[in-house]
């Protein structure tokens, strides 16, 4: 039996002047990941007009493009975009389970089949109410949650274990780099990065994008997409080309925006080295950007800078250690994959009743993902 999800919970209605948020949280719809990524810190914080409320418990949903999923389950109160919908649990003690209810496909799948807009479909705040849930009982509940909790927890430890682990690997570079004096030491030279990669653009524009593409689609230096092909094979580094400028790396085929550099080692083996390299002088870098509004870098201002290059054996010491990081960086992200494929398999079984929750060994699940 089902009932309305409008009966376990309501939109928070909560507003509040965008100058009350100060140095709170706020969340925008852009800095909510896809595919049930959670959120960051908004890069932007308006000054003026009104934001909503959120609720430690609440469960946030983007409502444009519901196709991206972008859902958080809010762990502290903040401030948020319009934008983004507030589901506040009726009764406190079914937070979690509501968003496990949220985070479904089948939800997402729902709110795009009753969307409003072609282009930039939103979902219908009246129709996601009447969406149909399971009426499970407390005892059910209570168990849903013992078992997909786990599950996202861990994906939560890899990702943040893989934050502190690319802090580890700068901060090394960044020590190895430290002299006294200022002057390169003895053997030292410095190189254009032109000298390690070919400074390429991406090849394809946003709205290749699909929602269950095969491949990897990064636009400006995020990788928020994916796509159903690609043109990079290999270990790049990637640059934002405007805005915020971000770095990251990646290894396998994928698809790049026109505005994403693609920098692809020569050597393979220097990835970790002219990824440190790059990231730790970014702001020197784009400290040439041209433009008004928007702030952009060229092809040149990338090849043309000139990093420290130590001997050959200091090199290769630096290259191993960096490298070792980068190999738990990426089993992490292999990890986190999988999981996230059993998190979406086992909620769909566990909401649907194929699988009977009251028959799960919790000490026996929850022992293997320790």
């Amino acid at each position: 039996m089902n009932v309305a999800l409008g009966e376990i919970c309501s939109y928070r209605s909560e507003k509040a002047n965008a100058s009350n948020i100060g140095s709170d949280l706020y969340i925008s719809t852009e800095s909510m990941a896809p595919n049930k990524g959670g959120i960051s810190p908004a890069s932007s914080i308006p000054e003026t007009g009104r934001v909503s409320l959120f609720r430690q418990g609440d469960t946030l949903v983007s409502n444009i493009r519901p196709y991206f999923k972008k859902i958080w389950h809010a762990d502290q109160n903040g401030y948020c975009s319009n934008d983004i919908l507030v589901f506040e649990p009726n009764d406190a003690s079914i937070s979690d389970y509501l968003y496990w209810l949220l985070s479904g496909d089948q939800f997402f799948d729902y709110v795009m089949a009753t969307s409003k807009g072609t282009k930039m479909p939103r979902g219908d705040k009246s129709a996601i109410m009447n969406y149909a849930v399971p009426s499970n009982d407390e005892t059910a509940r209570r168990m849903i949650v013992s078992i997909m909790n786990p599950i996202q927890s861990k994906i939560e430890a890899n990702t943040k274990l893989n934050g502190y682990l690319e802090e580890l690997a700068l901060a090394l570079y960044t020590e190895y780099l430290e002299w006294s004096d200022g002057e390169l030491p003895a053997g030292w030279v410095r190189r254009p990065l032109s000298d390690f990669f070919p400074v390429k653009t991406g090849k394809k524009d946003a709205n290749i994008a699909t929602e269950n593409g095969l491949y990897p689609f990064f636009t400006c230096g995020k990788q928020n997409l994916f796509t159903d092909n690609y043109s990079f094979d290999g270990s790049a580094i990637l640059v934002a080309g405007n805005g915020d400028f971000s770095v990251k790396w990646y290894e396998g085929k994928f698809e790049a925006y026109q505005r994403t550099y693609v920098l692809m080692p020569n050597d393979p083996a220097l990835l970790g080295y002219l990824y440190c390299a790059v990231k730790r002088n970014l702001s020197n870098i784009t400290s040439k950007s041209r433009g008004s509004v928007i702030k952009f870098i060229t092809k040149g201002n990338i090849a043309d800078y000139e990093i420290a290059v130590p001997p050959i054996p200091e090199m290769d010491e630096i290259i191993n250690h960096l490298n070792q990081i980068l190999r738990v960086i990426d089993a992490n992200k292999r990890d986190t994959a999988l999981l996230k494929e059993l998190r979406d398999v086992l909620l769909l079984k566990l909401m649907s009743g194929e699988i009977d929750v009251s028959k799960v060994d919790l000490t026996q699940l929850n022992s293997h993902l320790a």
